[in-house]
């Protein structure tokens, strides 16, 4: 039987910044003027804490399905690192905790919770140890909210969330998953079982349908990070690639596993993307007067995080800060003795339409 093609395909981004969305004619192979809106604010919770209300969430993205004529596929990219508990009834126990949340940090006998299950995280989950990790903020939460966490059945990603609320079925794709530092980056079943009573969402390996919003088909969401390293162009044998968004990572791709001082997030067709994550992005650089010095730290910053990873001829820079301090990051990629290229037209939904 001759597959047809899904004429009107909703493609969604779900950043940190902002929510981004394009409608991709299979067919014709054009997309629509990608429109956005303000990701919701943080609720008014003091930092290390960062929580966002996740019916401001579905809420936005389901008025987007509502707004969108002839819908025939839905596709998502979201935001890693975050998630939601429910209880065993189905209702919610958390906001929406975000990437940018550090309680894990918070000490337990002098010393960090983050730091004291650093060890519990194996490799092959394709993960690190660090203060805004959903296992380790998961063990936070077991000693500094008990009374939330002993309730606690269902654990979340927030595409999975999504996924759950338009078609009652909580799965995601492998990329977005593996964030959690709960499932085995290669296969997709649970790494380990630290919190044996949460169930975890459906990891799918391939990218398909988990679902169906009003008969439209949604398909699982994938990790942003993939998708913008999708979208950009790589040339994967001879390119790093520096994607700048709210935070940097650099990375490279891989066509077998490898683990080193680096994650090993899973990447799309079995492949695997080697990240130094946590740089300086964004956020810090909007923060920071431009001058010598900020483009000397920077360049060290990610001068380091290129020793960690396998070796490539040249760097590739994507993401909205190559396009707001293009001065600045050409300056800084000027210090890394690498051919370089900044591609600001690079995103996650451009990655997406290669999916499509």
């Amino acid at each position: 039987m001759v597959r047809q093609p899904r004429m009107n395909v909703l493609l969604l981004d779900i950043g940190s910044t902002s929510i981004k969305w394009t409608t991709f004619n299979q067919e014709t192979g054009e997309s629509t003027a990608p429109s956005s809106l303000p990701f919701p604010a943080p609720l008014a919770r003091k930092p290390p804490y960062y929580e966002v209300d996740p019916e401001v969430i579905y809420h936005a993205v389901l008025g987007i399905l509502e707004n969108t004529a002839a819908l025939d596929a839905v596709y998502f990219s979201v935001q890693m690192h975050g998630y939601l508990l429910a209880d065993g009834k189905g209702n919610l126990l958390t906001p929406y905790i975000s990437w940018q949340d550090q309680r894990s940090s918070l000490l337990k006998n002098g010393k960090s919770h983050w730091q004291q299950f650093s060890h519990t995280i194996p490799p092959e989950s394709g993960s690190t140890a660090k203060a805004n990790s959903p296992a380790c903020s998961l063990f936070a939460m077991e000693h500094l909210q008990p009374d939330i966490f002993s309730q606690a059945r269902t654990f979340y990603t927030l595409g999975s969330y999504l996924a759950f609320r338009l078609t009652g079925v909580n799965a995601t794709h492998i990329t977005d998953a593996a964030a959690s530092g709960l499932y085995h980056a290669q296969n997709g079943t649970p790494a380990y079982t630290p919190y044996p009573a949460l169930t975890s969402p459906m990891a799918f390996l391939q990218v398909g349908p988990v679902g169906a919003w009003q008969g439209v088909p949604v398909y699982s969401p994938v990790g942003d990070h993939q998708a913008s390293v999708l979208g950009s162009g790589l040339d994967c044998g001879n390119e790093y690639l520096l994607n700048l968004g709210t935070a940097a990572q650099l990375c490279v791709v891989s066509e077998t596993f490898l683990s080193g001082a680096f994650e090993s997030r899973p990447y799309f067709g079995g492949q695997t993307l080697c990240t130094v994550s946590g740089l300086p992005g964004g956020r810090e650089i909007a923060a920071a007067t431009p001058s010598d010095e900020l483009s000397q730290r920077l360049a060290a910053d990610y001068s380091r995080a290129l020793q960690k990873l396998p070796r490539r001829k040249a760097l590739r820079a994507i993401g909205g800060v190559t396009r707001h301090h293009q001065p600045l990051l050409s300056e800084v990629c000027s210090q890394l003795d690498l051919p370089f290229t900044l591609w600001p037209d690079a995103t996650a939904l451009e990655g997406l339409i290669q999916l499509t």
